[in-house]
């Protein structure tokens, strides 16, 4: 699957990177498509905060399935286990893009863990510094991502 999660901001008549400091203010974006059953990903929400200046911070939540076998070798003795720090795997790299063409890999801290349902919950925090307020070729706001693979058939969004 591609999938993408995307925070995009508003502006009133405020100054530049004035909006980004009202983040409880986002778009949340998610259109998955699935190209394959039995995926390891089951969810994600991306949200973001302005720093000052040109600089953000990214928070990403997303859900797993602890059985995958990338995940459980990185984990707590072959099992993941809250505390753990992931790096998020799959067919496609899943990666946050930023919008500027930098982007950056993901290791998500484990913050839950579902023996029941076999998933295990992950918080990754990211700092950004862009290069000017807007995108300079089209004056557009910047728009994040995540993108990646492995979504479960029958996830909707």
């Amino acid at each position: 699957w591609e999938g993408r999660v995307a925070a995009a901001r508003e502006r009133g008549g405020e100054a530049p990177m004035a909006s980004l400091g009202l983040m409880r203010r986002f778009v949340l974006l998610l259109c998955l498509s699935s190209l394959a059953s039995a995926g390891h990903f089951k969810y994600g929400t991306l949200s973001w905060r302005h720093l000052g200046m040109n600089s953000v911070e990214f928070t990403l939540e997303s859900a797993w399935a602890t059985d995958f076998g990338p995940y459980m070798a990185q984990g707590t003795m072959g099992q993941v286990t809250v505390g753990d720090v992931i790096r998020i795997q799959g067919l496609n790299n899943p990666v946050l893009e930023f919008g500027d063409g930098d982007s950056s890999i993901i290791k998500a801290r484990v913050t839950a863990v579902d023996p029941r349902t076999s998933i295990w919950v992950g918080t990754a925090t990211v700092l950004h510094q862009y290069p000017a307020p807007r995108n300079a070729t089209t004056g557009a706001a910047w728009e994040a991502s995540f993108s990646g693979c492995c979504r479960t058939d029958g996830l909707l969004g």
